[in-house]
Formats: structure tokens, C-alpha cells, sequence
């Protein structure tokens, strides 16, 4: 499809990593340099940015609770988001149960994937493993 912007391993990713193209809000899932997965995803909005460049998961969890920009009209808190790896900070890749707009930037920085695809994302990454953020234009 020429919705998938497929590109060769950054320096310092191998094994298994995924690209996250903020242009066409897609993850691609790697193994060395063939994709295997891809999905649509929801990336930061213009004033949250999910931030381009390669970044390692330091933490993975099968839940975790969430909560942001606390006393703001756009504050959030939700508990026991599912299928959280961290990657840029408090930046993760998760699952969102609480909508359906994959395809479109809606979250405050994290990188939103239906719960389905959230999971195989957890499952196939290690902590260490590379995720790199990028515009494909």
C-alpha cells in the first residue's frame, strides 16, 4: 500500500523494532529489516507531540494507570491502560479502549493502538527494543 512508508533499520536498531510515521500515523512492526505488522495508531496532537527520533522501551507494563496536564480543562485520567511500553519519557505505546480514531493525532503524546494490536505490539517488543518516530513528508 502506498499508505506504508517502509524504510531500512535506523543505526542501532536490530532484532525487533517498530517505526511510527507521524505523517500517515502508522506503526510498522520490524523483524531485522522485513516488516511483519502494521497498524494505524493515534499520535500526539500538535500542542501533546509524540517527538520524532530513535528511542529505546525502558519500561514495559501490562497495565498502568494514567493521568495528565492535572487542572487543565484537558486533564485525563485513566486507569489500567492496557499494553504500555514506555519509550520517550512518559511517552508510551498503549492500547485505547476510550476511542476509535486510529489513523488521526488525538492523544497527548503517547502512541495510541486499538487494544487488539496494542497487545501483539507488547508481546513481540523487549525493553531495549528500538522504536523509531519519524514524518515520512
Amino acid at each position: 500500500s502506498d499508505l506504508v512508508t517502509f524504510i531500512a533499520p535506523p543505526g542501532g536498531a536490530n532484532g525487533r523494532w517498530v517505526s511510527i510515521d507521524l505523517y500517515e500515523q502508522i506503526l510498522v512492526a520490524y523483524e531485522g529489516g522485513t516488516p511483519i505488522f502494521a497498524t494505524p495508531i493515534s499520535s500526539g496532537l500538535r500542542s501533546f507531540p509524540t517527538r520524532e527520533g530513535l528511542f529505546s522501551v525502558w519500561a514495559k507494563m501490562a497495565t498502568d494507570d494514567m493521568s495528565g496536564s492535572m487542572g487543565l480543562p484537558d486533564q485525563y485520567s485513566i486507569p489500567r491502560v492496557p499494553y504500555v511500553l514506555y519509550f520517550d519519557g512518559d511517552r508510551a505505546l498503549h492500547g485505547a479502549f476510550w476511542h476509535n480514531s486510529f489513523g488521526y493525532q488525538k492523544s497527548h503524546g503517547c502512541v495510541n493502538m486499538s487494544v487488539g494490536d496494542a497487545k501483539w505490539v507488547y508481546d513481540f517488543l523487549g525493553e531495549g527494543s528500538s522504536v523509531y518516530v519519524f514524518r515520512s513528508r
